[in-house]
């Protein structure tokens, strides 16, 4: 650990946190892009509906997080004394391979993965700070679940429509 620091990289735990909080906006940002290519190529009025529905989750995710950066109120305080460094969480979301295609097969793949890393990390840091950023982090969490359900769901009707 680092003399003055509570992390053992020595970086504070603010800006562990604004790393993360920053990896998440991009992914959720590339989400919504992915979306729309699906979205550009669907013919199903029920999987346009769903699209725009994750294209909101993700938005609203996006502000949420946001909000939180720039929040005065919002405090990275950790609920525990103990010298460990978050920051290995940054990897916990691993980074993207180029993808190869842009079929809906793929990038619905590449959204569970994402959704799951992400759901991940969040239950991990809310249990790890407490306040504000913890409440902030659980609904992140949770709002992951209902992502990936939904996320499953679509798979489901656009990748193995004709598998039963």
């Amino acid at each position: 650990m680092v003399e003055g620091k509570d992390t053992i990289s020595g970086k504070s735990s603010e800006e562990i946190m604004e790393k993360i909080i920053q990896k998440v906006i991009t992914i959720k940002k590339e989400s919504i892009v992915k979306y729309e290519k699906i979205r550009a190529k669907s013919k199903y009025d029920h999987t346009i509906q769903i699209l725009n529905e994750l294209m909101e989750l993700e938005k609203r995710d996006i502000q949420i997080l946001e909000n939180a950066e720039v929040s005065p109120n919002i405090h990275y305080a950790r609920k525990t004394g103990a010298a460990e460094d978050y920051e290995f969480l940054d990897h916990m979301i691993s980074p993207d391979e180029k993808m190869v295609s842009d079929d809906p097969r793929t990038i619905l793949a590449w959204s569970i993965n994402k959704s799951d890393q992400i759901y991940k990390m969040a239950l991990i840091l809310s249990e790890e700070y407490e306040g504000e950023i913890s409440e902030m982090l659980q609904n992140i969490a949770q709002s992951e679940i209902k992502r990936k359900n939904r996320i499953a769901e679509l798979y489901d009707e656009l990748v193995n429509k004709d598998y039963w």
